[in-house]
């Protein structure tokens, strides 16, 4: 494992596809972060547009180095991702993720390696919270999801996702435990599977900004869906996650899907609602008795034009083209 240092060598890993009017921003945050000793991996992923042009413009700076890939690799790709890319061609003790159109505060890393320095060997990630921005209206917004630390395996599986995808700063070990080579490398779903078999630890500020636009990926829910379903698959239908977290896990997949489903309903999108929400019942059929659930259930059985009109009157319905159709 990592010995303590009290100033290791820190990789910011930024991957970029198609995010030129974003990428200088994103990498001049980390370049003014207040602590020294970084090196700053930017992979562009096959981009159409002029990102690496715009990455091009770092190429001086010695603490930047840019790789390019020629095709992308789009995520949930088994076998192989951007970030494990970049992470193999790393070289610090600790890695820390910023996706291109997003940015980091300039004491980001510093108050995490601080932290750091005065937690037991058994932490290998400190996280932190941060900040949503909302593009369309230019505000920022506090973002806080679970405060907790030590082994917290189980706080993702009651609760829900701990850590903000771009706050983490992982010990490189982590990495090597979990591997590199997983169609989830580099999302959110590398910190759900390292809770697993280490300690995490958070500096209690706001750290980190995340840009909330038009073409997040994360609101192409057909294509999140898809992926999560794979990556639940993998990371916790297993008998080695279920020993650790019980019926939890069957519990935590469930209202996933569940989620996913009422996402589907206010869509009209019959068709992904009935795959999530039956999906839910089978994983973990005590849902079925929850009212929610009995009331999704009845709306997939009315007709669209039905459903349409009580989703209006309850003030939820959403159209499919403001997050792009899957």
């Amino acid at each position: 494992m990592l010995k303590n240092n009290t100033n290791p060598l820190v990789s910011i890993i930024i991957p970029c596809y198609n995010y030129e009017q974003y990428i200088e921003k994103c990498i001049q945050s980390a370049l003014d972060q207040t602590y020294d000793r970084i090196e700053i991996i930017v992979v562009d992923n096959g981009s159409i547009d002029n990102s690496l042009e715009k990455i091009n413009l770092f190429s001086n700076n010695k603490k930047v180095k840019i790789i390019e890939l020629k095709e992308n690799i789009p995520p949930g790709t088994e076998g192989k991702s951007a970030v494990g890319i970049a992470i193999k061609n790393s070289s610090g003790g600790y890695i820390s993720i910023l996706y291109a159109d997003d940015w980091y505060l300039k004491s980001k890393i510093k108050k995490q390696i601080d932290l750091f320095n005065k937690l037991p060997s058994s932490v290998g990630v400190v996280y932190c919270h941060g900040y949503r921005y909302i593009e369309s209206v230019g505000e920022l917004t506090r973002w806080k999801m679970q405060s907790v630390s030590g082994y917290i395996f189980k706080d993702y599986l009651k609760k829900g996702d701990v850590v903000i995808p771009i706050s983490p700063l992982v010990k490189r070990y982590c990495y090597e435990i979990i591997g590199l080579d997983n169609m989830y490398t580099g999302s959110e779903y590398d910190f759900l599977v390292m809770s697993q078999y280490v300690d995490f630890n958070f500096v209690d500020d706001y750290l980190v900004v995340m840009r909330d636009h038009s073409k997040n990926d994360a609101k192409n829910i057909h294509s999140v869906f898809c992926r999560v379903n794979n990556f639940h698959n993998l990371v916790l239908l297993n008998s080695e996650a279920k020993s650790r977290g019980g019926s939890l896990v069957m519990k935590r997949v469930a209202r996933d899907y569940f989620a996913f489903g009422m996402s589907f309903i206010t869509r009209l999108d019959v068709k992904h609602a009935k795959v999530a929400i039956f999906d839910a019942i089978r994983l973990y059929p005590a849902y079925l008795f929850r009212p929610k659930m009995l009331v999704s259930v009845l709306l997939l059985f009315l007709p669209l034009r039905v459903v349409n009109i009580i989703l209006n009157l309850s003030g939820k319905i959403h159209v499919a083209k403001e997050i792009g159709d899957g």
